[in-house]
This record gives C-alpha cells, sequence and structure tokens, in this order.
C-alpha cells in the first residue's frame, strides 16, 4: 500500500515533504530503537524487507521506480530500527540526464545493482 502512496505522494507533495511524511509514520509505528550496523553485516531482516518492497514492485498495479521503492523501504527499514539513507544519483546519457535512487547501510547498497553507473549526490 506505501508503494502507490509513495507514488502519488511525492507527485501532489515533492520529494522533500513526501519524505518527510513517511519519516513521521515510521516513527508512529516503530517497533524498535534505531540501530546502526557498522562493523556488522546488513541484517538478514534488512535484507527480507529489501526483498519485499522489491516483489511489491514488480507485482503491483501501478509501476512504481527506484525513487518510490526506495523511500518506501527507507521508511520501512527505520520503523524496524534500522538506519539507513536514500542515496541520489545522476548521469547523462544520450544526450539525457537520467536520476536514479537507492538505499545502502553504512555504504552497502541494499536494493539496487545499477546504481555504479550513477554520480551520487
Amino acid at each position: 500500500m506505501l508503494l502507490p502512496l509513495t507514488l502519488a505522494g511525492v507527485r501532489a507533495f515533492g520529494l522533500g515533504r513526501w519524505q518527510s511524511v513517511l519519516a513521521k509514520l515510521a516513527k508512529i509505528g516503530k517497533k524498535h530503537p534505531a540501530r546502526s550496523y557498522a562493523g556488522e553485516a546488513i541484517s538478514s531482516k534488512a535484507a527480507q524487507i529489501a526483498t519485499m518492497v522489491n516483489v511489491a514492485a514488480q507485482h503491483g498495479i501501478f509501476r512504481v521506480h527506484c525513487l518510490e521503492r526506495s523511500l518506501v523501504l527507507w521508511s520501512l527499514l527505520a520503523r524496524n530500527g534500522v538506519e539507513s539513507e536514500v542515496r541520489y544519483g545522476a548521469r547523462k546519457e544520450n544526450g539525457q540526464i537520467q536520476g536514479h535512487a537507492w538505499v545502502e547501510i553504512n555504504g552497502v547498497v541494499l536494493n539496487d545493482d545499477e546504481h555504479q553507473d550513477f554520480l551520487h549526490f
């Protein structure tokens, strides 16, 4: 349900405002205190959440892109006490600027295989 809501929310309110909404929702439903995974492998819980978001994105009614998938994953990780960051990148291909988004936990990419070609900011 969060994927189509995020698709609409980003378009209606903008990225920054919608990310703030997701952050508030994560705090309301928080199940665990925040935890950093410095020095540890990415938890199986984080990997499971990433898999669920990707499956929902692939099989949902609405076509969502990397931005919506990454925002939802980031929010669900926060709700489960896992600190993560949404990364944004851009590249120029065939004369056009393309954007991309993915989620990292301590520099380890969780939900993407295509981020290498993008300059992140």
